[in-house]
């Protein structure tokens, strides 16, 4: 926000420029410009507690949300999952009839999903013979097994996967946090997939039926279905065959062995049918609100007001990561962007315009609320784009996107449905005397106390 109060040793530490860039050696304006507000803000507000994430979750997503197998299968209709029907003696016979034909050596996934159910449809009964039944072990010259064959192959066959770039690792196990990181390529476990089934089951709290033989992946994909052969200490082996059926995607895998000992190597055969699941996309009977709140910020145009209305806005997350946006305020003259809408176009203003939206403050203009659905889909509110675009003192364009670090000092704030932020040139200082404590780590709130006159109490139905 271009305002007229500077803090003098603000400035004197923008214009010394000692921040520079660690490639090239010289000043780096906008790192002067974020250290310098970091550093009045802590003098505004006292030293940031290290845990301090400014009403954002911290960076780590919850554990249900981030879990790839969700094992939780008596919470999914609560969380509003759709259940798949069981498997009909019909549908198993289509199936059959296509699986139980040689197939082509494809390895093709004809869907790309990432959330879905996997379902149990079959489990093989073929028998194979290992090398060890064989008259010498030398197969390549075509020798006859002297022996039936004992190795049914579903048998053999356990930890059922997908194969995926999304790992799970445990970031605390007190409290119990999980991160997502990006892997070259992870084999992703179905849980209670073994031996050629699906082992779970439990019973509908709603309606009083039993569930048995699915697993939700959430977070995963389909372009690669992989298992386990306990025929030959665990190898996994990724033999596997997609086709749609009656409009719904099926997949089949052909059991193998190949390990160091004769009784550990099988041949393939090329059909199919050793198991089989059905894929069912994951869909849930409403989409929900994941997570909201309203974003207060400052754009860094002017350091030391601290009043956070640069641009106010209230958000919702859905959980298909639709994203609701209504702008409520644009205290600020710097071309600003909120899930690339720049606030001033929307409010149908010129930038040097600030807006509110409510009663008069006697400061900018009034205009109505402006609601909108950003173009992209985001995870959480944290992740919603705040982008400021200037120029720097040599007159070249730059941008950056406001950030909530935690413990460091923040450009933007989320606070709780109903929040009343600050008039113009009114810092959360003086407004608000919690904020100081809340900040420190001192007091767990923040918000309840607060000066009525220099406050814009407005409501509406978000």
């Amino acid at each position: 926000m271009k305002k007229l109060l500077f803090l003098g040793i603000v400035m004197m530490g923008m214009l010394s420029s000692c921040v520079k860039d660690a490639a090239s050696g010289t000043p780096d304006p906008q790192k002067a410009k974020e250290e310098a507000y970091n550093n009045a803000f802590v003098q505004a507000f006292g030293n940031i507690a290290p845990n301090q994430t400014w009403g954002f979750k911290s960076g780590v997503r919850a554990a249900t949300t981030m879990r790839t197998a969700n094992t939780n299968g008596n919470q999914w209709e609560d969380q509003d999952w759709v259940i798949p029907a069981d498997i009909t003696d019909s549908e198993l016979q289509d199936v059959l009839a296509v699986f139980n034909e040689e197939g082509a050596e494809s390895y093709e996934s004809l869907i790309d999903l990432n959330d879905f159910f996997v379902q149990q449809v079959y489990k093989g009964e073929a028998s194979y013979y290992n090398h060890s039944q064989y008259i010498d072990n030398d197969v390549s010259k075509g020798l006859k097994p002297n022996e039936q064959p004992n190795v049914i192959g579903s048998e053999h066959m356990d930890w059922l996967c997908t194969v995926t770039d999304k790992k799970v690792e445990v970031v605390s196990y007190n409290p119990y946090e999980e991160k997502v990181v990006i892997a070259d390529s992870y084999d992703d476990h179905i849980n209670n997939f073994n031996n050629g089934k699906c082992t779970s089951s439990w019973t509908s709290e709603k309606t009083g039926i039993a569930v048995k033989n699915l697993m939700l992946m959430v977070n995963s994909n389909t372009n690669k279905f992989g298992f386990k052969s306990s025929e030959d200490n665990g190898h996994v082996f990724y033999n596997f065959r997609m086709e749609k059926i009656n409009g719904n995607y099926y997949v089949g895998f052909d059991f193998e062995a190949n390990g160091n000992n004769p009784n550990e190597k099988v041949d393939r055969d090329y059909i199919y049918n050793d198991w089989i699941v059905k894929i069912v996309p994951g869909k849930g009977q409403t989409d929900k609100v994941k997570e909201e709140g309203m974003i207060i910020c400052e754009d860094l145009g002017n350091i030391g007001d601290f009043d956070f209305n640069d641009v106010v806005f209230y958000a919702k997350v859905w959980e298909s990561g639709k994203t609701d946006i209504w702008l409520l305020a644009a205290g600020g003259t710097l071309d600003l962007t909120v899930a690339g809408r720049e606030v001033h176009e929307a409010f149908g203003v010129s930038k040097s315009t600030m807006v509110n939206t409510m009663e008069s403050t006697g400061k900018g203009a009034e205009k109505p609320i402006v609601h909108f659905q950003a173009s992209q889909t985001y995870n959480s509110l944290i992740d919603i784009p705040i982008v400021v675009t200037g120029k720097d003192a040599a007159g070249n364009i730059t941008s950056h996107a406001l950030t909530a670090e935690m413990g460091k000092a923040p450009q933007k704030i989320c606070v709780a449905k109903g929040f009343k932020w600050c008039k113009e040139y009114q810092s959360l200082k003086d407004v608000y005397p919690g904020f100081k404590d809340w900040t420190t780590g001192a007091a767990s709130t923040w918000a309840g106390s607060y000066n009525a006159e220099n406050v814009c109490d407005y409501d509406f139905e978000y």
